[in-house]
């Protein structure tokens, strides 16, 4: 019996002997740290959209092209208004669409700037009948750009179906917006008898959309338009943000010790300050930006400017490395 138990117990030792011990995989190192400028340009005319990955722009687009924004997803009814131009809405509610001719008295909503789509200004508006107003606001020469009324008809895996004329009736259309499964939104504009628009870049090859977009101060009634950095929250771009000049000493283990959500506009922003007395803006220093990107990639972000070398608003600048 002993002579069993030894010969078991120098069986296991040999085999424990041959087994190679685990060697752990080494961290990454990090990228090259490099200096980006997105050129938005003065007076903040356009919508780019970059790639951290590849430290490229995938796409720009003036941001006066279109004016609703479609959700492609199968199941997807969303609508989105075009809040780069301080757009809003009305809910006429369920009434004819001949009837709705005038903006007085009505309640205007807008899209939550957090990029939510249970909480946007035209809501579900699936087997509704509702009619909405669209306030298309303002060119950058201060004319009024006009309303629309709208009616959405149906919408299906493919395709959404709607109506819409000037507030008095005039240039009635009814069109359809197909569904491009390669993006998040496909665009549609008013203007020349309706277009539909594919601006965005393919879903997957972009993490941050430079942009005006909407903001909402406690102290007023209607958001305000600013420039700010959007992410890619719909595939899956997440954003921690630091408040403590750490920048240079973030490193890839540091990721879970931060918070990240994935709210649009969690850069957002306020990683430029303004000077009330003459709307100039500075950097503020402190703040950095570490990144989850589409492809489960981490960056970390710091701005270092709002201008070009001629002295133009509209450009901003930031240092990005991969962690």
């Amino acid at each position: 019996m002993n002579l069993k138990l030894t010969y078991y117990l120098l069986l296991i030792l040999t085999l424990t002997s041959c087994l190679k011990e685990e060697t752990p995989l080494p961290m990454p190192e990090p990228g090259n740290l490099e200096t980006v400028v997105i050129e938005i340009g003065f007076p903040y005319l356009n919508q780019v959209y970059y790639d951290c990955e590849t430290n490229k722009v995938m796409a720009t687009n003036t941001k006066y092209v279109w004016d609703l924004a479609f959700e492609c997803t199968p199941l997807g009814y969303r609508v989105l208004l075009n809040n780069a131009t301080g757009m809003l809405a009305a809910n006429m509610g369920n009434v004819s669409f001949s009837s709705v001719n005038s903006t007085s008295g009505v309640t205007w909503l807008w899209d939550n700037p957090n990029g939510n789509l249970d909480s946007t200004a035209i809501g579900n508006w699936v087997g509704t009948n509702n009619i909405y107003i669209v306030d298309r606001q303002y060119d950058d020469n201060g004319n009024h750009r006009g309303y629309k009324k709208i009616q959405f008809l149906s919408v299906d895996n493919n395709s959404f179906s709607f109506i819409y004329a000037n507030l008095d009736g005039s240039n009635e259309n009814t069109y359809t917006v197909y569904k491009n499964s390669t993006i998040n939104f496909i665009h549609f504009s008013f203007d020349n008898g309706g277009q539909t628009l594919a601006l965005e870049p393919e879903k997957n090859s972009w993490d941050l959309l430079f942009t005006n977009h909407h903001h909402k101060f406690d102290n007023l009634t209607l958001p305000f338009v600013l420039t700010q950095a959007l992410t890619n929250k719909h595939n899956g771009v997440l954003v921690a943000e630091d408040n403590n000049s750490n920048f240079f000493k973030i490193t890839l283990q540091d990721t879970s010790n931060y918070t990240f959500t994935n709210y649009w506009n969690e850069i957002g922003h306020d990683w430029k300050i303004r000077n009330s007395s003459d709307n100039s803006f500075t950097i503020d220093e402190k703040k950095s930006y570490i990144l989850k990107t589409t492809k489960g990639l981490y960056y970390k972000i710091r701005f270092i400017d709002f201008y070009n070398n001629s002295g133009e608003k509209g450009y901003p600048t930031f240092e990005i490395q991969k962690l």
